[in-house]
């Protein structure tokens, strides 16, 4: 299967990332949909290829990026990333903010901070501060706090199926506790959204009961958010606020994006 991958426009031109790729021995194909993405075959090891370690692009799914456009970081903002590891949503989000302002990237298990760490600094990004921290935990200094939080759940992965397909042996009994969590995830990462700021709930899965049901649930509970209509690049029109990515329409993992702003 291709790698994804998504260019670090901070490091490199689209030429420079393509010349050196394809001096490499990889064959691109650009992204239907998406800027800046491409997928590549062929050129050996990724890890050992030039144009990676001099951060000239990431290994990230479209629809990862998908997610982050979605949540609109800007230069200057403050953002959470409460689910983080390996940290590409935050690389993401910190390249769309063009190095400014602040990613918070935070993963339960202290072992991925160093991952993250080691992400950024070889793309070049001074703005992430990798943190360990449980998403379930409530952090009284960050409540109000963040222009833009984003949650990416722990899920079933039914999405990621494609390139992962032990993912149809897992135990199902350990699957039917996942709603649970995700919305105390969500409970919890509502209460650090600045008025007027944006929390961004996504998924890899396309089962309604870890996606829909569970902002569905949200906002009933929760009346200053609200759904916020969004634009995807090459995707026509406007949302409501909510979408699901699918392989054989969107040439990307299955994926759910789910945007709220807080009044």
């Amino acid at each position: 299967m291709p790698t994804a991958i998504q260019r670090n426009p901070l490091r490199c031109t689209p030429e420079e990332l393509v010349s050196s790729l394809e001096a490499a021995g990889a064959k691109l194909t650009p992204h239907p949909l998406l800027p800046d993405c491409w997928y590549m075959t062929g050129g050996g090891d990724v890890q050992a290829m030039e144009a990676f370690q001099k951060g000239f692009f990431q290994v990230q799914d479209p629809a990862a990026k998908a997610a982050v456009l979605a949540a609109g970081p800007r230069p200057g903002d403050r953002v959470l990333d409460v689910c983080a590891a390996p940290g590409g949503k935050s690389f993401a989000a910190a390249i769309q903010m063009e190095g400014r302002g602040e990613v918070v990237s935070c993963d339960l298990h202290p072992h991925k901070k160093k991952l993250i760490q080691a992400g950024a600094d070889r793309l070049g990004l001074e703005n992430i501060t990798p943190m360990t921290a449980d998403g379930k935990a409530f952090r009284p200094e960050w409540e109000s706090a963040f222009d833009r939080v984003l949650v990416d759940a722990p899920c079933s992965g039914l999405g990621v199926i494609r390139k992962k397909p032990d993912i149809r042996y897992k135990d199902p009994t350990q699957l039917a506790g996942l709603p649970r969590v995700q919305r105390a995830i969500l409970e919890n990462a509502g209460r650090y959204v600045k008025p007027g700021g944006v929390l961004l709930y996504a998924t890899c899965t396309v089962l309604p009961e870890e996606n829909e049901e569970i902002t569905a649930d949200f906002l009933s509970r929760r009346p200053e958010f609200a759904l916020e209509p969004f634009r995807l690049p090459g995707l026509d029109g406007e949302n409501g606020g909510s979408i699901t990515l699918w392989p054989q329409r969107h040439g990307t993992d299955g994926f759910y994006i789910c945007r709220m702003r807080r009044s």
